[in-house]
């Protein structure tokens, strides 16, 4: 990788805009136009990363930087142009001897206890919809599952869900949470009773990444759910 970031470098000093580098499994960021930061963040094959510009000629660098990417990393996606319309989803994602499932939900809802419903019909079986729902709602209740930078992360445990999951909403239009906080991007975590411990631990770090704003700064920065799902994919991965 030394010399794709050298180059790298090379580019964004022509730049006025300022550019980041960010590797999210190592939860790193560097400037851009310093190789040797780049190298020192450990960035292996298949990590994830993010460029983040900031500045005058942002977008000119944008379109500079994503198409030098693109020849030599796979890129996911980008602000320079339309993501592809192929990248609608994620593939399951595994956890040692357990399966963690990546959604992405399309909701409809203008207020936050119907959108639990619609996250409930994703993760519970039919037949005991309700049950879900209702946990969904005590936990609410309990407080609220806000958490900052209007992001909500509604999470529970429960013997209604059948497999480990994560749903990611991207809300349409801004949703009132039940702490009169304005929500445009919900994350809901919902686990079986009896979960496998490599689960809970990759459940743990995800909380710990989603309790720093500059990750979920990461996270809204993204232009579309299935990048932002392979982001928390990342983390889960963290070792």
């Amino acid at each position: 990788m030394s010399w794709q970031a050298r180059e790298l470098a090379r580019l964004c000093s022509l730049f006025k805009s300022h550019s980041t580098f960010v590797n999210i499994r190592k939860g790193r960021e560097v400037s851009c136009t310093e190789t040797l930061s780049i190298l020192a963040t450990g960035t292996r094959p298949n990590d994830v990363c993010l460029l983040l510009i900031e500045g005058d000629d942002a977008e000119l660098m944008c379109l500079v930087l994503a198409e030098y990417t693109s020849k030599h990393w796979h890129l996911l996606s980008t602000s320079a142009f339309a993501a592809s319309a192929s990248r609608q989803s994620v593939p399951p994602f595994n956890v040692a001897n357990s399966t963690i499932q990546l959604k992405s939900l399309q909701a409809q809802s203008t207020q936050y206890d119907t959108l639990l419903r619609e996250i409930a019909n994703l993760v519970a079986p039919a037949n005991i919809l309700e049950q879900t729902c209702a946990a969904f709602q005590r936990r609410e209740a309990q407080s609220s599952t806000y958490i900052d930078d209007h992001i909500a992360l509604p999470h529970i445990i429960d013997t209604s869900i059948v497999y480990p999951t994560i749903v990611l909403t991207r809300c349409q239009q801004p949703i009132i949470w039940s702490n009169d906080k304005s929500v445009v991007l919900c994350i809901a975590i919902a686990l079986p009773s009896q979960s496998e411990r490599e689960t809970l631990r990759a459940i743990s770090q995800l909380s710990r990444h989603l309790s720093s704003s500059a990750f979920r700064q990461w996270l809204t920065h993204c232009d579309d759910a299935p990048t932002q799902l392979t982001l928390l994919g990342a983390v889960l991965d963290q070792d």
